[in-house]
C-alpha cells in the first residue's frame, strides 16, 4: 500500500512541477506581451499626441494664412509699384491737384520692406490738403514722414493761389514671391 501511495505522490508531484512549469512558461510570455502591448501603447499615445499638434498646427497655419492676406492688403507688391503712383497722381487729379513723384526707392533687404516715397503735389490749399490726406489714409500701410508747404506767390490777385507740398512717406511693401510654410 505505501508502494501504491507512493506512486500516486510522486505522479501528483510529477504533474504539479509540470504545471508550475508550465505555470511560469506561460506566466513569462504573458508578461513580455504585456510589455510589448504596454510599449506599443505609449507609441500609440505618442503618435496621437503628435498627429493632435499637426493638426492644431495645420488649424494655426490656417488662420495665419487668411490673416496674412488681410494684412497683404494693405502692402504694395513689388509688381506693382508703378500702377500705385499712377494711382496716387489719379487721386490727386480727382481731387484737383496736381501729384507728380519726385523720388522713389525700395528697401527690400530689411526685415520689413518699404518703398521711399516723395511727392510734390500743387493744387489750391484745399485740394492739396484733400489730396495729401488721401494718400495719408489710403488703403494701404503708409507713414507721412515729412510734409513742407511753400506758399503761394501771388502774381495775378484774381487768380486762385497754388500751393505745393512736398511730402516724404514710408509705403509697407511685400515681396514678390510668399514664404508662407505649408505642412
Amino acid at each position: 500500500m505505501k508502494h501504491i501511495t507512493f506512486v500516486h505522490l510522486s505522479v501528483a508531484l510529477l504533474l504539479f512541477i509540470g504545471l508550475v512549469s508550465a505555470y511560469g512558461f506561460w506566466y513569462s510570455l504573458v508578461g513580455k506581451a504585456s510589455a510589448q502591448a504596454a510599449v506599443l501603447s505609449e507609441e500609440i499615445h505618442q503618435k496621437s499626441l503628435e498627429s493632435g499638434r499637426v493638426a492644431a498646427a495645420r488649424r494655426a497655419l490656417t488662420v495665419l494664412a487668411e490673416d496674412e492676406a488681410q494684412v497683404q492688403k494693405y502692402l504694395i507688391s513689388e509688381n506693382s509699384v508703378v500702377p500705385f503712383l499712377e494711382s496716387l497722381e489719379n487721386t490727386g487729379k480727382a481731387l484737383g491737384a496736381s501729384v507728380s513723384v519726385a523720388s522713389v526707392s525700395a528697401e527690400t533687404s530689411t526685415t520689413r520692406p518699404h518703398l521711399k516715397l516723395s511727392l510734390k503735389i500743387t493744387g489750391s490749399f484745399d485740394s492739396v490738403l484733400r489730396t495729401l490726406g488721401a494718400i495719408e489714409y489710403g488703403a494701404y500701410d503708409s507713414q507721412l514722414l515729412t510734409t513742407t508747404f511753400d506758399t503761394p506767390k501771388v502774381s495775378d490777385p484774381a487768380a486762385p493761389a497754388e500751393w505745393t507740398a512736398t511730402s516724404a512717406f514710408v509705403i509697407g511693401m511685400r515681396a514678390a514671391s510668399s514664404t508662407t510654410p505649408t505642412l
